[in-house]
């Protein structure tokens, strides 16, 4: 991407293919850094702020937007070439995703995927900006951590492209909740207060008899309406939950892992490990040691 800096920011750029480049910023100094960096209006960017936070500028600085430690944000302008200036504040970091809107197409026609965001992009320009979800921040953190040759870099970072892009467009999706199956407007509601009810309590989930009695649903309708509007199981859902607030825990640094593993219900740590290991490849303690390099 040839991004050029003011300061001494520590800059590693990637270029997987002539339209995907990704980049990862690190301004340990003391001043914040001007990173500059000319984009057409072929290209939609990521930005995801994992330290500190910076400043974009547009239109030479009289529009500008920020970006805080812990969020995202995506831009696409179809009509205008918008270069890159970032004011990077000291002690921040960034990781950047910028790759050709023609690509992005490419790949989900290519796998058939229906995307409600990727579908609505026509000559509007937009931008989104979400929080940087565990699953999302475990990547960008293992993508910092890359120790490989260089020969196999480049094929480390597109699987590695290819997985943030699965989990921030099918987080977009499933928080549109929008259930085709359910066209009783109150089953629909019903579930959702399902699924409310089963986050209130992480050790003591009730079974789907005892849910279908206390909100009258069916259990038919219960678990296809829960699969459509939140694409996994009833208590596929509640273990991606649990295992996110056991993430959180571990990021906080509050607490051993199995006084952890006990608050989310688990009886035996070693099944909470071991489930961890599972959703994230990591166990618990290795994710710490990574987490905190």
């Amino acid at each position: 991407m040839e991004l050029k800096n003011t300061h001494k920011s520590k800059i590693n750029e990637y270029k997987l293919s002539t339209d995907v480049f990704i980049a990862q910023i690190d301004n340990f100094t003391a001043s914040t850094d001007t990173i500059l960096k000319g984009i057409d209006k072929r290209y939609i960017q990521f930005y995801f702020c994992t330290k500190g936070s910076l400043t974009f500028n547009f239109n030479n600085g009289i529009y500008k937007i920020n970006l805080h430690e812990g969020k995202s944000f995506l831009f696409y302008y179809p009509t205008l070439d918008i270069p890159l200036s970032l004011n990077i504040n000291a002690e921040s970091k960034v990781y950047i995703v910028v790759l050709s809107i023609q690509k992005l197409h490419q790949l989900f026609a290519e796998y058939q995927i229906q995307n409600n965001l990727i579908s609505s992009m026509t000559q509007e320009k937009f931008y989104i900006e979400r929080e940087i979800g565990s699953s999302i921040k475990l990547v960008l953190n293992q993508i910092e951590q890359m120790k490989l040759s260089p020969q196999f870099q480049n094929l480390f970072l597109i699987g590695k492209m290819y997985e943030l892009f699965t989990l921030y467009f099918s987080e977009i999706e499933n928080q549109t909740e929008h259930c085709p199956f359910l066209n009783d407007e109150n089953e629909g509601k019903r579930i959702k207060e399902i699924k409310d009810f089963l986050l209130s309590d992480f050790k003591n989930p009730p079974t789907i008899k005892e849910l279908c009695e206390k909100f009258s649903i069916s259990e038919y309708h219960l678990k296809e309406g829960f699969k459509e509007l939140y694409g996994t199981t009833v208590y596929g859902y509640l273990l991606d939950k649990k295992l996110e607030f056991a993430l959180h825990r571990l990021e906080e640094n509050q607490q051993m892992v199995k006084d952890i593993s006990f608050e989310i219900g688990y009886e035996n740590p070693s099944h909470f490990i071991s489930a961890f290991k599972k959703k994230y490849g990591l166990t618990p303690k290795q994710y710490i040691k990574q987490f905190q390099n």
